[in-house]
């Protein structure tokens, strides 16, 4: 791990804008002390949450030194650099998650996110902070990511499905709990407990969108097929 050097902070030019998949991942967090952002890349969520008062400090990680230069550029440009902290770490390598944090892991895909999740187990020793939550938004492998969590004690508590330029993003929230594991059936790993439970903004869209896809996987999944009964099931409904 190689903490960044930083300089003092100058005047933001105008306010952080962000994305609509990052503005929804903003909404998230809510009212944290710290935040975590692996993965950072520009440094604009962690900077949004600072300047709007969602945080009161924030970590910024990558794993290679540009993005991680580029975060520390933009977050000195907008003022919030004395409040913040630029890492060149992996994941969540030599960082002390203290309670009250929020994670966040956005734009990597679900087996990457596997692989920083399990490291984070291993080195707080299955025991995380009270309160910490974590924000997943998976770029793929969705069903592998719910399947992983669900077995090792990750709860969902909420999903939220964010359209940005015609794309489907699906936002998870999670916390750690080793004592309540709550293991998942095959549509709820594929489609997501709580998109079905409480069909959140856009699930006619995503639905929409998983029934084409998993039309095409069930020809080597034949196990998938109750999936797609599900899915018109649920369609019918909105």
């Amino acid at each position: 791990m190689t903490r960044m050097k930083t300089t003092d902070d100058i005047s933001p030019d105008r306010p952080t804008v962000l994305s609509r998949r990052l503005q929804d991942i903003a909404d998230c967090v809510i009212r944290s002390e710290r935040v975590i952002d692996i993965g950072t890349d520009h440094g604009h969520l962690p900077a949004y949450l600072l300047e709007n008062g969602n945080v009161h400090f924030a970590i910024a990680t990558d794993i290679h030194r540009g993005p991680a230069e580029t975060a520390e550029k933009y977050m000195r440009r907008q003022g919030v650099l004395r409040r913040a902290r630029v890492v060149l770490t992996d994941g969540l390598s030599g960082i002390r998650l203290l309670p009250g944090d929020t994670v966040v892991i956005s734009g990597l895909g679900g087996l990457e996110m596997i692989r920083i999740l399990a490291a984070m187990i291993d080195e707080h020793g299955e025991h995380f902070p009270d309160d910490t939550k974590i924000i997943l938004q998976p770029q793929r492998s969705a069903e592998e990511l719910r399947t992983f969590l669900s077995s090792t004690g990750f709860v969902i508590e909420e999903e939220k499905i964010s359209m940005d330029r015609d794309k489907i993003y699906v936002i998870l929230c999670v916390r750690f709990c080793i004592q309540k594991k709550i293991p998942l059936t095959l549509d709820e790993c594929v489609l997501g407990p709580y998109i079905l439970k409480n069909h959140p903004t856009n699930t006619e869209i995503y639905l929409k969108q998983q029934r084409n896809v998993i039309r095409k996987r069930v020809k080597g999944r034949d196990e998938l097929r109750p999936v797609l009964q599900t899915i018109e099931n649920h369609l019918a409904r909105e």
